[in-house]
């Protein structure tokens, strides 16, 4: 691992220097614009902000002073990053993980550009960026600016909430665990087509829906046969974790998973690992996670009667879950870190010694699939349990099940032919077009932890 670093992963490091790779387009043109959504986001707070009771004339003009200095400073951000400027340091912010950050910006990336240091570091350093300038602030510094925005796309998805809510509580494990891949996925027509009739029919016949069948052809690795074989299928009243992406309904399609690995007798203990700051525009907080019980729980009229009856009958469960220490909700900054998990051991052996503990590990979306396979050029066919390093082959590692639609360069495990296949298709994006994806087991190596 010595020689295994965040300046020089394991392949070539994917990086906007190369044009052809995904790194390039996202870097010239989706960060700027959604830094300009943040900008805007924060432009619309802070014209409705209005003198709370018991608030000193004072008091609120600090709120709308630092209000315009975030904006000011994010602008800024904005400006170096277009211009391809050299990285910033990140100032002491007060955060805890401003060592951790200082001691990996100084020692590898102090002379890297937005574009010439590896895209999985800049991309993490930029959210970091956009954290500091709220916590840097008095009033603002537990601001997230994508919260409207996670809110709005979850109350987009009313119609698959409400048909989720419904369904029989034995859903076989192929089906639910596709849908909870496909979760983030803009077509919903995967779950909505999840109906009474057809799940009973999946039981009888062992397979999906259509939509399901339809979509599972674009699964280009898929190890559901054997994680069901070798983990679930026996596994009684263990240890699950999920490690979590996408807030809203992605997140509220990992809790329905989430209650039934538990009614089913599989897990009798779940725990869910949110990020501890706003990340990546759309990952799952603490608080992102407690108001999605809260909104369930208080069900808006565009469901229909049964609907709403089912969806608080899930949060007063969901909420006993979490009292009876069932659903267990922890962060940790590692998770915030610019590290792959290849140096989850090293860089963070508490958290890391508590994930042993754990039976199955599911690994969710597309940022923790880059961080655990390292975001670099692989072969395609490299093996899933090569490409995450160590946590294959330590021993006491638990087993890990990622769940991932395709959205940035790097996949691994791909059966042979199947690149050659996808090339000859004239999809020219189909490793970064959200439409294909990968499910891919590692058994792990369950013992004693010994580092």
């Amino acid at each position: 691992m010595d020689d295994i670093t965040p300046l020089n992963p394991p392949r070539l490091a994917l990086a906007a220097t190369d044009k052809t790779s995904f790194a390039y387009p996202t870097t010239r043109d989706r960060w700027p614009v959604i830094i300009t959504k943040i900008i805007d986001d924060i432009y619309r707070t802070y014209n409705s902000l209005k003198k709370e009771e018991n608030e000193t004339d004072l008091e609120f003009e600090t709120k709308q002073k630092e209000a315009k200095s975030i904006i000011e400073e994010i602008g800024k951000i904005k400006y170096q990053l277009q211009r391809d400027k050299p990285l910033i340091p990140l100032e002491d912010d007060g955060e805890p993980d401003i060592p951790m950050w200082h001691n990996v910006f100084n020692t590898y990336f102090h002379d890297k550009t937005w574009y010439s240091g590896a895209w999985l570091f800049t991309e993490c350093y930029l959210y970091r960026l956009l954290h500091s300038a709220f916590a840097k602030t008095k009033y603002w510094r537990n601001y997230d600016p994508c919260s409207r925005q996670k809110k709005e796309t979850f109350g987009s998805s009313f119609a698959a909430i409400g048909e989720l809510a419904t369904q029989k509580r034995r859903i076989v494990f192929h089906e639910l665990a596709q849908v909870c891949l496909w979760g983030n996925a803009t077509d919903l027509s995967i779950l909505t087509n999840l109906s009474g009739d057809d799940i009973e029919k999946l039981q009888k016949a062992g397979r999906g829906t259509e939509a399901l069948k339809e979509s599972e052809k674009n699964i280009l690795a898929n190890d559901l046969d054997q994680v069901w074989e070798e983990k679930l299928k026996n596994l009684r009243n263990g240890r699950i974790d999920f490690i979590l992406d996408n807030a809203g309904f992605e997140l509220y399609v990992d809790m329905v998973f989430a209650d039934w690995l538990i009614q089913a007798g599989y897990a009798s203990e779940i725990h869910f690992h949110a990020k501890r700051i706003p990340w990546f525009v759309s990952d799952t907080t603490p608080t992102d996670f407690h108001w999605l019980l809260s909104s369930i729980s208080n069900p808006s009229s565009s469901f229909s009667a049964q609907q709403r009856s089912d969806l608080i009958e899930l949060s007063t469960r969901w909420n006993s879950y979490l009292e009876n220490k069932r659903w267990i909700l922890q962060t940790h900054q590692f998770w915030t870190s610019p590290y792959a998990y290849w140096h989850l051991p090293y860089e963070a052996p508490d958290l890391f010694a508590d994930l042993c503990k754990a039976d199955l590990v599911l690994v969710k979306g597309d940022l923790n699939y880059r961080k655990l396979v390292y975001d670099c050029r692989w072969e395609f066919t490299t093996p899933f349990v090569v490409s995450i390093g160590s946590l294959a082959t330590i021993e006491g590692v638990p087993a890990i099940l990622a769940l991932r639609t395709c959205k940035a360069d790097v996949i691994v495990g791909l059966p042979a032919g199947v690149e050659e296949k996808m090339k000859a298709s004239g999809e020219t994006n189909w490793l970064y077009s959200g439409k294909y994806a990968v499910v891919q087991y590692s058994p792990g190596k369950k013992g004693s932890s010994n580092l």
